[in-house]
């Protein structure tokens, strides 16, 4: 893709949502220096009448040196050990309830201790975030500080990336994806499950 880490990376996908934050997640996550997301996606370009192309562009061949950073990830032994951490499910309510799961899950529930904020609470008409004011009011009653560690987790890491850019928009400092989120806390049969 002629992407070396060090130029700015923009992501985006037809509308604003989840796959673009997974996409954008995964480059930090690999090493990118700096990644945005475009709010409203192609369409919210289109819309406004900014230029757009329909050529391939061919990329210069580069290399892209792959240094994870370790502080964006959090695995399901760390959440389990960290009890000063905030752990924020950001599925549906049936998922976090345990009414609701998928099959390819074997058990339903959620991590224990964890809060429930669903990842669409963030955004605004599903086009782009809320003003920083309305995400501040949604987790006021959460009880997130600043200052701690909150990991985000949802069924496969996608919901939860776009959780994770709302809350560091928000100035959130510490934020971590746990990227194997339910599919994988509910397959480790030692895990606890709450419901």
């Amino acid at each position: 893709m002629g992407l070396t880490g060090r130029e700015t990376v923009v992501v985006y996908e037809s509308k604003f949502g989840m796959r673009a934050a997974r996409v954008g997640w995964m480059l930090e996550y690999a090493g990118a220096r700096k990644v945005l997301l475009l709010e409203g996606g192609f369409q919210a370009w289109r819309k406004a009448h900014l230029p757009t192309e329909e050529r391939f562009e061919k990329p210069d061949h580069s290399t892209f040196r792959i240094r994870p950073v370790s502080k964006l990830v959090a695995t399901a032994d760390e959440i389990r050990s960290a009890r000063s951490a905030k752990i924020l499910d950001v599925r549906s309510e049936g998922e976090f309830t345990g009414i609701d799961g998928r099959d390819c899950d074997p058990r339903q529930g959620r991590v224990p201790r964890a809060q429930w904020l669903e990842w669409t609470d963030f955004l605004k008409d599903g086009r782009r975030f809320k003003t920083k004011s309305e995400m501040a009011s949604a987790l006021k009653e959460r009880q997130l500080s600043k200052n701690q560690t909150v990991v985000t987790y949802c069924h496969r890491g996608a919901r939860a990336a776009s959780a994770f850019y709302a809350l560091r928009s928000l100035g959130y400092g510490n934020v971590k994806n746990y990227i194997g989120s339910w599919h994988e806390w509910s397959a480790r049969k030692r895990l606890p499950v709450e419901r």
